[in-house]
């Protein structure tokens, strides 16, 4: 309703002190009158023309609407099947997190990788040392023996062990995931299963029967680093076997450091040890 001409409309907000404040009445004031409230003599709010009722109906149907278009797609219709909802995941059929090895910034062979193949035995034990493999390892073995910081007395001892061996060939090969220097439970058990197992079994019970234990790493970065990571591969793997698995032949930790000697190609196989029997 619109305010005739010359009038002013305004409400008393007065409310704890006048009857007309409380009510919410709409006074009209004449043009030239103080706009105060007729009762209590307050000021009043001045209350502007308002819109037609009709015309605040039609706004509300148009806010509704685009409510509705907005929403729509958040209703489910009339009729239509329930959707289906994501499955929960339970946190235990998630695949672990692998925390084994934390990376060292600047060291060589010490980031974290796909988790290493299996110990294992080869499929045939060969100790022919005509074989081209075999010579090959005996050379390095050899050139490694000279650079050893050991006394000149165990050098000499496996020096001679290795260069007058009738009989030389790999036994064993322990992977290491890259930057690991330590054997698990978990790889010393599979050790002893190999070790076990009737083929080296004979090797084992034969005391003239010597067990090299070659530590490699991969040729990338510090070759002072990969030397060190090699022995300390070398060394885990002898413990392992004199300590855990009971083998009482005469054992000998070499560090070969980043070699590509096992593969050039694919140079994370190069991250391994090797036991190799040699017999006089």
């Amino acid at each position: 309703m619109k305010a005739r001409a010359g009038i002013r409309r305004g409400k008393c907000e007065n409310v704890s002190g006048c009857l007309l404040a409380y009510r919410g009445e709409l006074l009209e004031i004449a043009d030239g009158q103080p706009f105060v409230c007729t009762e209590c003599s307050k000021p009043l709010l001045e209350i502007k023309s308002q819109r037609s009722p009709w015309i605040a109906f039609l706004i509300g149907l148009v806010v509704l609407g685009a409510i509705a278009v907005v929403g729509g797609g958040m209703l489910p219709k009339f009729g239509d099947a329930k959707k289906p909802q994501s499955p929960i995941v339970n946190s235990a059929d998630l695949p672990p997190i692998d925390t084994t090895t934390t990376a060292t910034p600047g060291d060589t062979d010490h980031t974290v990788a796909e988790p290493p193949a299996a110990v294992a035995m080869p499929a045939q034990i060969d100790l022919d040392i005509s074989k081209s493999e075999n010579r090959k390892v005996k050379d390095e073995v050899l050139t490694r023996v000279d650079l050893m910081p050991i006394t000149q007395a165990k050098k000499d001892q496996l020096y001679n062990s290795v260069e007058r061996a009738r009989q030389m060939g790999k036994v064993l090969t322990v992977p290491f995931g890259k930057g690991l220097t330590s054997l698990s439970s978990t790889d010393v058990q599979a050790i002893k299963t190999e070790l076990d197992k009737p083929e080296l079994m004979k090797l084992r019970e034969d005391p003239t029967a010597v067990f090299v234990i070659l530590g490699f790493a991969d040729p990338k970065g510090d070759p002072k680093k990969n030397l060190q990571f090699s022995q300390q591969r070398a060394d885990a793997v002898l413990m392992a076997m004199r300590d855990k698995v009971g083998v009482f032949n005469v054992l000998h930790a070499v560090a070969m450091g980043g070699s590509t000697l096992l593969d050039a190609q694919n140079l994370e196989k190069n991250r391994i040890v090797e036991v190799w029997a040699v017999l006089p």
